[in-house]
């Protein structure tokens, strides 16, 4: 079923010559390109004669580096890493369409999403695969290598990441301590590498949670992992030592730095340990692939997720292209997969809902079906305007 909401009529209307669709994923149904693809075949039920141009989006997750990697014509690689429980994976990185930056997802070699939740256990969960895949960047030759952190099933604090290229994680024997959540109990002291990588590095995320306490990457993000309460406590207190212990032997602290929570302290280890700067994903993903100019040449722009809820207007992906679509004077559209909003936010000029069939969520519903039903709802939503 599909309900559109509202907020402005039809009156005065005029059919777009060109549209933008640049929707973000529906989370555990479609990828941000799948729902590109359903809401424009809706949209042209409606306006055959439109150009429509299909845009993926993201802000530093899931398909961040694979959309980035497309948007600007650049080049796919798949290697073998290791996933976050340690099993063999294959993984991916990409470069861009400049030749010299490279792009890479946490979430490609360290996913949640990669683990059955027998094996979501951030006490035994690393980043050594996405470390393995950065190295491989690096050593491709290119300049800046842009890491997307979200979606991952780790609290390491980094540490896999940066002992993959050469930093030493040790116990008071000497020997490397496991470089996992737990392992960062056993720390006592780290030394770099000889050769610190020369690439830049940038650290896209769409968080601004410090590494520690009540709003840190263990007790906010923990329990989403599989960490139990206590748990949680063990992880925040082994994420203490690393910062204690990077502080005296490093002679720089990051901890409170907005973001050092990002993908269980990942962020906090890009900028400790390879001199990283983090950023918005969103900005990144925007200048990168040119988001900007692709709105300013369009009629209208429609975008879009699974839930519309307070945390879209937080500055989620959907909400900034709606206020980047406004700063260019372009209508833009929202179909979404549910709200909980009592109506349509002023960002937008129009959005749509899609609802389930009232027995299950829309998380249980097939790729397919949820498919048609976006499809359905876009060509509501445009039948509606006129």
């Amino acid at each position: 079923m599909e309900v559109p909401r509202e907020k402005s009529g039809g009156r005065g209307f005029t059919r777009p010559g060109r549209v933008l669709v640049v929707p973000d994923k529906f989370r555990g149904t479609l990828t941000s390109g799948e729902a590109a693809r359903a809401i424009v075949r809706g949209l042209r039920r409606v306006w055959p004669d439109a150009e429509f141009t299909e845009c993926g989006l993201s802000d530093g997750g899931e398909g961040f580096a694979r959309l980035l990697t497309k948007a600007t014509e650049g080049v796919w690689h798949r290697m073998r890493s290791s996933d976050a429980a340690g099993h063999p994976c294959v993984a991916g990185w990409g470069m861009l369409g400049d030749g010299c930056t490279a792009v890479l997802d946490l979430a490609t070699a360290s996913g949640l999403e990669q683990l059955p939740a027998r094996q979501r256990r951030p006490l035994r969960t690393s980043t050594l695969g996405t470390g393995m895949v950065l190295r491989r960047a690096i050593n491709s030759g290119a300049r800046t290598v842009v890491v997307g952190l979200g979606g991952s099933a780790t609290n390491d604090g980094g540490v896999g990441v940066a002992a993959a290229l050469g930093w030493r994680f040790l116990k008071r024997t000497g020997e490397p301590i496991a470089p996992t959540g737990g392992g960062l109990a056993e720390l006592v002291r780290i030394e770099p590498p000889e050769c610190v990588p020369g690439a830049r590095i940038i650290a896209a995320t769409d968080v601004t949670n410090p590494l520690l306490g009540m709003n840190g990457a263990a007790h906010e993000f923990g329990p989403q992992k599989g960490a139990s309460r206590a748990e949680v406590r063990m992880l925040d207190a082994a994420l203490r030592r690393l910062a204690r212990i990077a502080g005296r032997d490093l002679g720089h602290r990051h901890e409170n730095d907005p973001g050092a929570g990002a993908a269980g302290g990942c962020g906090y280890g890009l900028v400790t340990f390879l001199g990283a700067q983090l950023e918005s994903g969103f900005d990144l993903f925007s200048r990168l692939s040119g988001l900007a100019a692709r709105i300013a040449s369009h009629d209208l722009v429609v975008t879009g997720e699974g839930c519309l809820d307070v945390t879209t207007l937080c500055g989620k992906a959907p909400y900034r292209v709606a206020l980047l679509a406004r700063e260019h004077k372009r209508p833009i559209w929202g179909v979404f997969g549910r709200s909980t909003l009592a109506g349509a936010p002023p960002q937008f000029a129009r959005i749509a809902t899609v609802l389930a069939d009232g027995r299950a969520p829309l998380s249980q519903v097939s790729g397919r079906v949820h498919a048609d039903r976006l499809a359905a709802a876009a060509a509501v939503l445009a039948r509606s305007a006129e």
